[in-house]
């Protein structure tokens, strides 16, 4: 994955160098919008439990002993307003930062990948959809994108902002769905 810490495919990565999981390899791809400002891109990761999302994405994973998982975000890098505070990615940023995102897929070959929230999943999905995106990958890739669950839920901090007394079950419905995914190599431990 080092080749994509040294994108440039946008500005954004004059606000924040991409941050990246360190994963080597997954079961399970988590996929959120953008970068959050950290202090250190070398010992951060996306959706790291530091935040409310990571924490609940943490109780997720815990009793899955026996997967991967990997973090990541749509746009790798910091969208920042022109008063420095985080914004919502534009269009063009997420289409810039797209190819990462299969590179990303095309390299892991997850058997789950997890689109967290409205705007990840709509356009995650119209792309994948795209047959000329399609037509302008590999077949081998196609194929390995075909062979991948995608599973759009509700973004954890969604989840932690307005549902907060769903968060429970919100974390067993996703377990259950992995859970089942995998029924006849691993079960959680509850």
């Amino acid at each position: 994955m080092e080749c994509l810490f040294s994108c440039e495919n946008c500005n954004l990565c004059n606000n924040q160098k991409p941050l990246l999981d360190k994963q080597a390899v997954s079961d399970i791809l988590w996929v959120g919008l953008s970068a959050k400002k950290v202090d250190c891109i070398e010992t951060s990761i996306p959706l790291s439990n530091d935040t409310n999302s990571g924490k609940i994405i943490e109780n997720i994973e815990k009793g899955f002993n026996n997967l991967y998982f990997y973090k990541t975000n749509l746009v790798k890098c910091l969208p920042l307003d022109e008063k420095n505070k985080l914004r919502y990615p534009e269009k063009e940023e997420m289409e810039a930062c797209f190819q990462n995102l299969i590179y990303e897929i095309k390299t892991l070959k997850p058997k789950i990948v997890f689109l967290l929230g409205n705007k990840v999943a709509n356009f995650v999905i119209k792309n994948l959809n795209n047959k000329k995106f399609l037509s302008s990958i590999p077949n081998s890739l196609q194929e390995t994108i075909k062979n991948i669950k995608f599973e759009t839920v509700y973004h954890p901090s969604y989840i932690h902002v307005y549902k907060r007394k769903e968060k429970d079950v919100y974390i067993e419905n996703i377990k259950l769905k992995i859970s089942n995914f995998f029924s006849n190599n691993i079960q959680y431990a509850s």
